[in-house]
């Protein structure tokens, strides 16, 4: 049995992140998800928010940002859309493990933390000019 779908829009800001990371975090509360899909969840909530706020926002205003949950019984399914810079993460290669320390760089990993959470990934650029990413959780797995 599938839940409502719950919606979370916020300017694409700093604060407009936090306040929907704790609009998130109460939302998934209400449906006493294991642990795993709990992380999961807000593991791709924040990478995906984070870099829209980093990466996506016209430089003429507020990104506008829209989050739906769909909670189903065997997945999380999170659509996330918003009015910034065209961005397919399908396209964007996907950064190899360092194979030492000192090889490594900070930051760029975020979509291989949201691929490893997800079962699917899936993109579209709207007709109206807004990017559309849909990312499912599965339930209980790593």
């Amino acid at each position: 049995m599938r839940a409502h779908p719950l919606e979370i829009r916020f300017p694409g800001t700093h604060a407009g992140f936090g306040n929907a990371f704790e609009r998130l975090r109460s939302m998934l509360d209400e449906h006493h998800l294991d642990a795993v899909t709990r992380y999961n969840t807000e593991l791709v909530f924040e990478e995906i928010v984070a870099n829209l706020v980093k990466h996506a926002a016209p430089t003429d205003r507020d990104l506008d940002v829209r989050v739906i949950l769909e909670p189903r019984n065997d997945a999380i399914l999170l659509t996330f859309e918003d009015d910034g810079k065209p961005f397919d993460p399908r396209e964007h290669l996907v950064r190899e493990r360092p194979n030492a320390y000192a090889d490594g760089q900070i930051g760029g990993y975020g979509l291989v933390l949201v691929r490893r959470a997800a079962s699917a990934f899936g993109y579209l650029r709207t007709p109206e000019g807004r990017n559309r990413l849909t990312v499912t959780v599965p339930r209980g797995t790593l």
